[in-house]
């Protein structure tokens, strides 16, 4: 009797069942290293009724860990924080969740951590309150659905790379973002309004190379003096962005390799737009004149909430 058949179709089956259960094996690893991903960190509850609740914000970041939530009810909350480790710190509503700025220059301080920060009206109270928000030294920021309200500097970033900063609404703030010193940042679905003073965002010292990649894409820039600065910023790409009612749209000096797209200027024309800029203010004492140009600007503006 010839087996040969035989042991070749259990051998086929055996196969079958090793990879089967090689996959499931890896399938159940999958999902008990995501359960502890999710199980990861404790929740800590400022403002609320029940037991265990801080009544100051910075008490309850002085009492967290890395990893952990603090969850913001509705409120005013009158104190400065600074935060300097890696958690989340979300607010019920941001039109209802208020931190007014104490005594201090900054209201909200980001130091040498990883953060995400949601749901809060910052603004200032104090005549010393200047920035809203200080972002210093961090990595993998995301700051998001907040607003942020008559500061001198809405959003300050230095020294950090890989921050997202989306859909916050930032009002009669003399600069209402500045950025120093970055790499890997993105600034998306913001809405800026000036009182036709400053300037809406500017953009300083970003590090260039292939493996950067900085965008100001989809975000309302209107009423400031400036709307956009560029200063020895490099591969920014600038696209789908509303510039409304600025005194100037936009500007840059010793700026290279920037990429403006299908932005709206303020009125329909089907004419490339056209930036004025220069050479020169770093080490060079004289200025050259520049253009940059948006080969193909929009027709209408963008629906961006903010």
């Amino acid at each position: 009797m010839n087996t040969t058949p035989l042991i070749m179709k259990w051998l086929v089956i055996a196969l079958i069942f090793l990879f089967l259960g090689i996959s499931l094996t890896s399938a159940h690893a999958e999902n008990s290293a995501q359960s502890q991903t999710a199980a990861k960190g404790n929740w800590l509850y400022v403002g609320g009724t029940g037991p265990g609740n801080y009544t100051m914000i910075q008490d309850a970041i002085d009492n967290a860990s890395d990893t952990d939530t603090i969850y913001v009810y509705s409120g005013v909350y009158n104190e400065n924080i600074i935060i300097n480790k890696s958690l989340s710190l979300i607010g019920q509503d941001r039109s209802t969740t208020t931190i007014l700025g104490a005594n201090g220059s900054e209201i909200v301080t980001l130091d040498d951590c990883s953060v995400e920060l949601t749901g809060f009206t910052l603004q200032k109270y104090n005549k010393t309150n200047d920035i809203g928000i200080l972002i210093s030294e961090c990595w993998s920021t995301h700051i998001h659905e907040n607003n942020v309200i008559s500061c001198g500097f809405g959003i300050y970033l230095s020294y950090s790379e890989s921050t997202i900063v989306s859909n916050n609404t930032l009002r009669n703030c003399t600069y209402g973002i500045l950025i120093a010193l970055i790499a890997n940042i993105t600034i998306t679905q913001n809405k800026i309004e000036g009182n036709n003073k400053g300037c809406g965002i500017e953009l300083g010292g970003v590090q260039f190379g292939i493996q950067y990649k900085n965008y100001i894409t989809r975000n309302t820039i209107m009423n400031n003096s400036i709307g956009l600065h560029l200063f020895t910023a490099w591969s920014v790409i600038i696209q789908e962005n509303n510039f409304i009612g600025n005194q100037q749209p936009a500007s840059f000096i010793t700026s290279f390799f920037n990429k403006w797209n299908q932005n709206y200027w303020s009125q329909s024309s089907r004419l490339p737009h056209i930036i004025p800029g220069s050479l020169g203010g770093l080490f060079i004492n004289k200025k050259l004149p520049l253009i940059n140009v948006d080969w193909h600007p929009a027709q209408t503006p963008y629906t961006i909430l903010g």
